[in-house]
């Protein structure tokens, strides 16, 4: 492959660079047409500025400017929270992702998990070698969100307390039982007592307080006033039927009548 530099642009095509940098480095198709004057003009320029290595298509239709940090070879990766933030709108980091990133496992997920209320055609997509999924949610769940900022650009990650709550209804997309049971130690003493219990008063799935309750009284040997009180609360709202702990695992294993959990799987 013959090695591209970085000197190799035409004073139209350096405008039209900065001007999408400006805006933020991240542009759409329409913004190509609307520069260069026509959607043929745009797509010649565009496959001319990719095969250079001075703009990277995210997916079709959308495209991210290359800055000259990347060097002379051009190699360049963009935060996986901005490109996430690029791919679906409204779009939230969270499940498993969000679980690393408050710093309570010490786990890598190998997928960005997005939660959206908007539906993709793919579930899936790989962008920098980087993979993520969308998990489409109601806009009853999708709440909850911290902005927190990359680059100067805003990218909403689930809250502490939402993201329990979020694992313990997709508890596959947690990186399963034994990475939720590793976020409910180790956010006791970190989260909102009263946020949470609010959080799960309006998430529209009973299952939430029933496996957080047996988890936070089964591995947490010392909880406080606050936090007994809520799980005591949660008691009384107990709807009926059992619920699995993990879901898509053994349907066999002993019942917390107290809680109505399925015991399917072992934690510690």
């Amino acid at each position: 492959m013959v090695q591209k530099t970085i000197t190799e642009l035409g004073p139209k095509e350096a405008e039209f660079l900065s001007s999408v940098s400006t805006a933020g480095g991240q542009f759409t198709n329409e913004r190509a047409v609307q520069f260069w004057g026509s959607s043929e003009r745009a797509a010649k320029k565009l496959h001319q500025l990719e095969k250079r290595g001075w703009v990277a298509r995210i997916e079709r239709g959308k495209y991210l400017v290359i800055p000259l940090e990347a060097g002379a070879k051009r190699t360049w990766s963009e935060e996986p929270y901005l490109v996430a933030s690029t791919l679906v709108q409204p779009a939230a980091i969270g499940y498993w992702t969000a679980i690393r990133h408050w710093n309570w496992t010490e786990q890598i997920p190998r997928i960005i998990y997005v939660q959206t209320t908007s539906r993709k055609k793919a579930t899936g997509r790989t962008v920098f070698g980087v993979q993520y999924q969308f998990v489409t949610v109601p806009k009853t769940k999708f709440y909850g969100h911290v902005k927190e900022w990359y680059k100067g650009k805003p990218v909403l990650i689930s809250d502490k307390e939402k993201t329990l709550v979020d694992c313990a209804d997709d508890v596959e997309r947690a990186g399963t039982i034994e990475e939720l049971s590793k976020a409910v130690k180790a956010s006791v003493s970190e989260i909102s007592w009263q946020k949470l219990n609010e959080y799960v008063a309006r998430f529209p799935n009973g299952a939430v307080l029933k496996r957080l309750g047996y988890l936070y009284e089964t591995l947490v040997p010392e909880l406080s006033s606050e936090a007994k009180g809520v799980l005591s609360s949660w008691q009384s709202k107990l709807n009926a039927g059992v619920v699995p702990l993990q879901p898509l695992k053994s349907k066999t294993g002993k019942i917390s009548t107290r809680w109505r959990v399925r015991v399917n799987v072992r934690i510690g």
